[in-house]
């Protein structure tokens, strides 16, 4: 569940529907908790993931959906019943344009051209149109791990989600013979400065997201490089600013778990054609939150949509043998445990 900055929200501009709502009379004072809110608003919707994220104040709520009329269908739904107090309204975020013809649209790769994040390149054409295309029918050849949101196939090293570690050799299969080239071509161009020997497989169908993360400093080493097939996705980079205590929660790494609120100092939307190439090196990798939004649609100009298709990626790593001493001890999970604690996935 994504967090909401309901500063960033305001009434909107004509009577169109919008996919986010707001809730007055809906708050902590007023009694009322994530784990209900979320309960009405996801009744009659066809699937949990329609409401993909909350913000719980005293006495005003926000909620936001992957399409208007999820959030008009919820509307509905809350106007219909007569238990409760609240006053719903459509809302409207500042990020978003509206076209003509009445389709939100998320913030674009435009809009933030000049945010710089060090450590993070891409790769235009790292695979050409016939190994990408070879490179799917060997994938979706072999079995898909369907424990999470997402389908996902593991090689080499397994990630334990539960345990945010490394899980033990043996329990995965060993790195495929369909990577090897991928592997020697990154080990020539010295993008990677270690022997990868982890290789995670993702699956994500129009409309799946992950929510935003660091790759936990304590499982792998510097340098993370993934490679897309058959789509390209629009990626967003975040930089959080540690809180009064002086801490920062990056999230637990891809457990449908988003770091806890901070202050985002910057945000940096990063699109990712099909066949390149992703690194995420130094500050990038350690310091900076990397996800992708739940949505069927993303903008690399102002104002033009993209309809998003199904995506692979390929990401390849090292895992970790000895503790983290990176330069951001605020921000490590090695040097600072609960800086990858788990948050609570509603109460934000």
């Amino acid at each position: 569940m994504l967090t909401l900055d309901p500063t960033r929200f305001r009434r909107p501009k004509n009577k169109a529907p919008t996919r986010h709502l707001y809730l007055a009379n809906c708050g902590q004072q007023c009694g009322d908790t994530a784990e209900e809110v979320l309960r009405r608003l996801r009744e009659g919707q066809a699937e949990e993931e329609e409401v993909v994220a909350l913000h719980l104040g005293p006495g005003v709520t926000y909620a936001s959906f992957v399409h208007p009329t999820a959030a008009a269908r919820a509307k509905a739904q809350l106007e219909f019943e007569s238990d409760h107090a609240w006053r719903v309204k459509f809302a409207e975020l500042e990020d978003e344009v509206r076209e003509v013809s009445g389709v939100l649209l998320p913030s674009s790769v435009e809009s933030t051209a000049h945010v710089e994040v060090p450590g993070v390149h891409v790769v235009t054409d790292f695979v050409s149109e016939m190994e990408a295309q070879e490179l799917l029918l060997q994938i979706d050849q072999r079995p898909w791990n369907t424990s999470i949101k997402r389908r996902v196939q593991h090689y080499g090293r397994a990630f334990d989600y539960a345990k945010l570690m490394i899980a033990d050799p043996g329990t995965v299969p060993e790195m495929p013979d369909f990577c090897q080239p991928l592997l020697q071509r990154l080990e020539q161009t010295a993008l990677m400065p270690h022997r990868i020997d982890q290789l995670t497989v993702n699956e994500y169908e129009a409309g799946i997201g992950i929510a935003a993360h660091v790759d936990a400093h304590s499982a792998f080493e510097d340098t993370i490089a993934a490679v897309s097939l058959h789509s390209g996705i629009v990626m967003e980079f975040r930089k959080p600013e540690p809180d009064s205590s002086g801490k920062v929660s990056m999230g637990k790494h891809h457990r449908m778990a988003p770091a806890t609120p901070s202050a985002v100092e910057l945000t940096k939307n990063v699109w990712l054609p099909p066949n390149s190439l992703l690194i995420i090196t130094g500050e990038a990798r350690y310091a900076w939150l990397h996800g992708i939004a739940w949505r069927k649609t993303d903008c690399v100009e102002e104002g033009k949509v993209i309809p998003r298709q199904r995506r692979v990626s390929l990401t390849f790593r090292r895992a970790r043998g000895t503790p983290c001493a990176c330069p951001w001890p605020t921000m490590c999970d090695s040097q600072t445990p609960e800086a990858h604690g788990l948050p609570s996935r509603i109460a934000q």
